[in-house]
This record gives C-alpha cells, sequence and structure tokens, in this order.
C-alpha cells in the first residue's frame, strides 16, 4: 500500500542555492520562464509558470505533447543568513493526484460491490442473474480497470522522466552567473 501512495502522491524534494540576492533571484527565474502559455510553446521547449518570492510553481512545455501526469516543481524562495534558497518539490499537479484518487476510489467501490453481488447471488444458489448470462467476471472488469490507471500513471511518469532533470537545469542556469 505505502509503494501505491508514494506513485501516487509521493513527491521529490529538491533545493536550488542562489548566487544573487532575494529580490534579482526571483527576477532571474521569471525572466528564464514564461509567465502564461504562448505562440513560442509551438515551437521550442519552455519552462511555464508562476514565480514571485513566496511561490514558485513551474512545469515544462513541450510542443504538441500533452502529459497531465508530468512533474511540476512547487517551491518558495527563502533567505536563510546571506544565502537565498529556492526549496521545494517536484510532484503531479494536485488535479491529476484528485482525479486518480476519485478513479482509484471508483473502481475499488466497483470491485468490492460486484464481489459482493456475486457472493451474494451464490450463496442463493444462483450461478446467473437473468436465467442464462453469468456475471462473474464483473469483479475482474474492476480488477482491470485498476491496472489500467496504474499502467497510465506510469507510463505517463516515464514519458515525463526527463522532466525534472530539464527543469532542474533551467532553475540552475537562472540562479547561476
Amino acid at each position: 500500500m505505502h509503494w501505491f501512495l508514494n506513485f501516487l502522491y509521493g513527491s521529490t524534494p529538491a533545493e536550488f542555492e542562489s548566487e544573487f540576492g532575494l529580490e534579482e533571484s526571483v527576477q532571474r527565474l521569471a525572466a528564464a520562464t514564461c509567465r502564461l502559455y504562448s505562440l513560442l510553446h509551438l515551437v521550442k521547449q519552455t519552462a511555464v509558470g508562476r514565480v514571485t518570492a513566496r511561490r514558485v510553481s513551474l512545469q515544462r512545455v513541450i510542443p504538441f505533447v500533452g502529459n497531465s501526469f508530468k512533474p511540476f516543481f512547487r517551491g518558495t524562495f527563502q533567505q536563510v543568513g546571506n544565502r537565498v534558497l529556492l526549496t521545494g518539490r517536484f510532484t503531479l499537479h494536485p488535479f491529476a493526484k484528485v482525479f486518480m484518487t476519485f478513479w482509484f476510489c471508483g473502481v475499488a467501490f466497483w470491485t468490492a460491490f460486484a464481489t459482493a453481488l456475486i457472493i451474494l447471488a451464490l450463496s442463493r444458489g444462483k450461478t446467473s442473474f437473468d436465467g442464462d448470462t453469468c456475471y462473474w467476471w464483473f469483479p475482474l472488469a474492476g480488477v482491470g480497470m485498476f491496472l489500467f490507471g496504474l499502467g497510465l500513471v506510469g507510463l505517463c511518469k516515464w514519458f515525463a522522466r526527463n522532466d525534472t532533470r530539464w527543469l532542474s537545469a533551467v532553475i540552475q542556469d537562472a540562479l547561476r552567473k
């Protein structure tokens, strides 16, 4: 169960030290990224998101490629003594987490309900519900949908496997002299 929760909700901590003051660090990172989607995204990959001193939220945007399960960097700038740090985490977008939570809960409910109906029918001596069709495969459909959801998330994470390294490089380049 821990593996599943980490797979869906896990995150990777990250910390980037800046060679500049707080305001200049924010300005340099904002200049290295795009605030909104633009026509630039149709020709080259870019880092897109919001950059303020209190909140940084960035994603990698690749032309003509969509992936709801790619990592987002979410963090904040902090002044620690005379150093400026950008600390945060690479994680899935909250909407993707919520959607997959509903998906897996719905599939679990379906599987449990279908299994209970089959057990109830079998305890009454019925092998089918309408006389000639057996619905023993209903719980298996739930298991299949659960495995499909796991596979979808895993495949999409695999496609986005380089996004964390790419975003880290963009952030580090912006915060270095």
